[in-house]
């Protein structure tokens, strides 16, 4: 029979993945649902809780329809091979998908997470339910997505990645110069990713709608980053974050970084070893050691 993953591992490059090695789903094999539902059960097993990511990001439709498994499947179902046939064959998979994950789970679904992607963009956001899926929003903050997703009802958790991607920064891995979403992101640009303020700059001052936004993560992908180093990478930066929506600050990061440089003083006495913010001296003479500019 025909396996379950789309041009695997046959076409690496741009033109059928974001990163090497290329490969998804057969949305054509039947079996493929079988497959997936065993890795939520899996899933279920391992992991409590009250949210399931099921990520949905990074879904290139060359492949499949490069894949004459699948053409042939759209052809038999008179799906068009365009944008919006290649968006009804996702939103079949997302469907079938789901109700997979309330069998595996019992009859019941958790909060559902999925990334902002094509799905989330305004023409196809009807295929999803605001009472079923919280969005993870990775695109930059003055994306006209964010907006849309809360006036539509949807809650939101806010990575984007101009503020809130740790990889961002360092050397390229698949070319030369800088990776994708340089420059590094500091501490204080991170404190300062204040969804209200974000919301507010789209338009959107609607206290209601602010409340959509039930939280933020930062986000460490691990393509340059393992467990010797990815450490000092997420902290003391991830802390900043931390303060930012648990306690909805009025000042800014200046106020902060006090508290910050201490707490992460006591983080290191525990064990955790995030990267060094100050001197020493620093440290220890908190307030006077900066430029008379700031």
């Amino acid at each position: 029979s025909s396996g379950i993953n789309a041009e695997w591992p046959l076409r690496p490059g741009e033109k059928y993945c974001v990163e090497p090695p290329c490969g998804q789903m057969n949305l054509a094999n039947p079996n493929l649902y079988d497959v997936v539902e065993d890795i939520y059960r899996d899933m279920m097993d391992s992991f409590t809780g009250s949210a399931f990511h099921i990520g949905g990001d990074e879904v290139n439709f060359n492949c499949w329809n490069t894949t004459t498994e699948i053409t042939d499947y759209m052809n038999q179902k008179n799906i068009p091979r365009t944008e919006d046939g290649f968006m009804e064959l996702w939103n079949e998979y997302q469907e079938k998908a789901l109700a997979r994950f309330r069998t595996a789970n019992g009859g019941k679904l958790k909060d559902m997470v999925l990334w902002t992607s094509h799905m989330t963009e305004p023409k196809y956001l009807h295929y999803l339910d605001p009472n079923i899926y919280t969005v993870q929003y990775w695109e930059s903050a003055n994306n006209h997505q964010l907006p849309n997703l809360v006036q539509q009802g949807f809650q939101v958790i806010m990575s984007n990645y101009d503020d809130l991607y740790l990889d961002c920064g360092f050397g390229a891995w698949v070319g030369e110069g800088n990776n994708w979403c340089s420059p590094y992101k500091g501490w204080q640009k991170i404190y300062m990713n204040d969804p209200k303020r974000i919301l507010t700059e789209h338009g959107v001052t609607d206290p209601a709608l602010w409340s959509k936004i039930v939280g933020g993560e930062t986000a460490m992908w691990t393509e340059q980053a393992g467990d010797k180093n990815a450490l000092f990478k997420i902290f003391p930066r991830t802390y900043a974050l931390a303060e930012r929506y648990w306690s909805d600050p009025t000042t800014g990061w200046f106020a902060a970084e006090p508290r910050l440089v201490y707490f992460n003083s006591i983080m290191e006495k525990r064990g955790v070893f995030g990267n060094t913010m100050k001197p020493e001296w620093c440290v220890q003479s908190q307030g006077i050691c900066k430029l008379n500019n700031l």
